[in-house]
């Protein structure tokens, strides 16, 4: 069994034995191989294709333009719980240019807002806020190239009003 982090959420994984299907926390979702990095998932009478590739305890998953990011929690690692995304930092996922910027330095944003675009292969990909805060920082340009990990946005966390 794996556990992970995604978008503020907990959820624990594990592949049933002899099959094809996965069950993440209640849900099973069938998943079969299409090609490199390339998946056809399922789940609930519906097929998705994604793209997913590992990165140490981190993978990458591109679905429906979207790219996101799940953090494999290891229990003996307290960095990798939270990470860069709970700190609201989000690295660049693969090495390419920037496209179009959709927030502004100073604006407010809530988890799941668009911030950027991306290209990289000639595959557009928005990147999206991971928490609420403000947009601190945008070190990239449009038409500027990065590297994979790059920081393409920090956020400031909003604190909760009381």
């Amino acid at each position: 069994m794996n556990s992970f982090h995604f978008n503020g959420s907990h959820y624990r994984a594990w592949q049933e034995p002899g099959s094809d299907r996965v069950r993440v926390d209640d849900a099973i979702v069938s998943v079969q191989p299409d090609g490199a990095h390339r998946f056809v998932a399922g789940l609930q009478g519906r097929s998705e294709r994604l793209h997913a590739v590992a990165d140490g305890d981190r993978v990458w998953v591109h679905w429906r333009g979207r790219a996101w990011a799940l953090e494999r929690v290891d229990p003996t690692r307290s960095s990798s719980v939270g990470g860069a995304a709970a700190a609201g930092i989000a690295h660049a996922p693969m090495p390419g240019v920037m496209v179009s910027l959709l927030v502004m330095q100073g604006q407010p944003v809530a988890e799941g807002d668009a911030l950027l675009v991306i290209e990289s292969m000639k595959l557009q990909t928005t990147i999206c806020a991971a928490i609420d805060g403000v947009v601190a920082e945008l070190p990239c340009a449009v038409g500027q190239s990065f590297q994979r990990g790059a920081v393409l946005a920090h956020l400031q966390a909003v604190e909760p009003a009381p």
